[in-house]
């Protein structure tokens, strides 16, 4: 594997053709995957609805992580969704600084730095390292519940609150951790611009045999098979998680006819409560359910383009699909902006806590509460 060429596409070179927006006819193959003008007009579009999800990302998560604070750190789950919170206001912060250079370079601002290399270092390689935290954190909140449905004494036994606080810890190390590699791949750089007395900072590629060893194994661990592992762990949770429910589903229909029409026991009320207690954790089980549908939803391009580029090399470096790996790279952004954005609707739907504090929080006073 060439890593260092890998590694510039798929850092640098996605991200300046995204910059740039308009390619060229002349420079571009005769027979491209996806001609350039849907290419161009494709980037238009969607660069406004990046921006006003990672907008709208920012503003929702940092309500998130507010009203899971208020919430406290007694159960595990409150612990998973404030950390996934952090995550996915980390990834809308880096995103929305990211594609505003794009921004700046399409409008021929001028600005004291590189907008089409600068952003590497700030935003777009940092972005790629926090998005695996965020699959990660997915993967662990599908895989705690599967394993709370197979054997839920003991995995609450186990699974406490302050193990769930080490596991997030162990996995922004394990995913973010590599992200120093940057720091020894690129370095800050004055450069002059041509023509024009002046400089602004930009960054330059460092090469080192060492570097290029890590990162081989960046590219293979961190950016393969760590987001990889963990969508395929997430759909298979989410798949177990949505059998489940539908025959829990169908187990309380049938509960519910027997009881009106026989007799009400003892046993039937202690099957009351049980069934009550049931209903609680089907409710948890129904939030962690649409999260994780819709972060398959939005991380399936993302996926994609990955296992693309780091399978099929030659076609990573193929003039002829560069449009459509761009357009790839793109949706995958803004899936992930969706993403980041839209778990606080989720959280209000489904979590009557969440959406106590939450009302509390913003003085929402119930319509359906007796008047004092």
């Amino acid at each position: 594997m060439n890593s260092s060429r890998l590694d510039h596409h798929l850092v640098m070179s996605t991200f300046k053709s995204v910059s740039e927006s308009k390619v060229s006819d002349h420079l571009s193959p005769a027979n491209p995957l996806i001609n350039n003008e849907v290419y161009n007009k494709f980037v238009i579009c969607a660069l406004p609805f990046i921006q006003f999800f990672n907008v709208i990302g920012i503003i929702t998560n940092i309500i998130t992580i507010i009203v899971f604070a208020k919430l406290g750190r007694a159960e595990s789950t409150n612990i998973s969704f404030q950390a996934l919170g952090i995550c996915d206001l980390i990834l809308s912060v880096l995103s929305f600084w990211t594609y505003t250079n794009s921004t700046l370079r399409l409008s021929k601002i001028d600005v004291p730095f590189d907008t089409s290399t600068v952003h590497i270092l700030t935003g777009t390689a940092l972005w790629n390292f926090v998005v695996r935290w965020g699959a990660l954190i997915t993967a662990y909140i599908s895989l705690e519940r599967c394993l709370c449905v197979l054997k839920p004494l003991k995995v609450r036994r186990i699974l406490t609150p302050k193990v769930t606080t080490v596991a997030v810890m162990v996995m922004f190390v394990f995913t973010v951790g590599p992200a120093v590699y940057l720091h020894f791949k690129y370095k800050f750089v004055w450069k002059s611009i041509p023509n024009q007395n002046d400089t602004i900072l930009g960054i330059s590629v460092i090469k080192s045999q060492a570097v290029i060893l890590f990162g081989t194994f960046v590219n293979i661990f961190a950016g393969l098979t760590q987001p990889i592992t963990a969508f395929v762990l997430v759909v298979i949770c989410t798949v177990y998680l949505g059998i489940y429910l539908g025959r829990a589903s169908a187990w309380r229909r049938g509960a519910t006819s027997a009881g009106t029409s026989g007799a009400e026991t003892t046993a039937g009320k202690g099957s009351q409560k049980e069934a009550a207690t049931s209903q609680k954790e089907n409710r948890v089980l129904r939030m962690v359910v649409s999260i994780a549908v819709v972060f398959i939803i939005c991380v399936t391009p993302s996926t994609i383009h990955m296992f693309t580029l780091g399978i099929f090399q030659k076609v990573s470096f193929d003039p002829k699909y560069r449009n459509f790996l761009n357009t790839l790279f793109i949706s995958s952004s803004l899936g992930s902006s969706i993403n980041t954005s839209v778990n606080i609707f989720i959280y209000y739907r489904m979590g009557s806590r969440y959406k106590a504090v939450f009302r509390q929080l913003f003085c929402i006073v119930n319509k359906d509460s007796p008047k004092k």
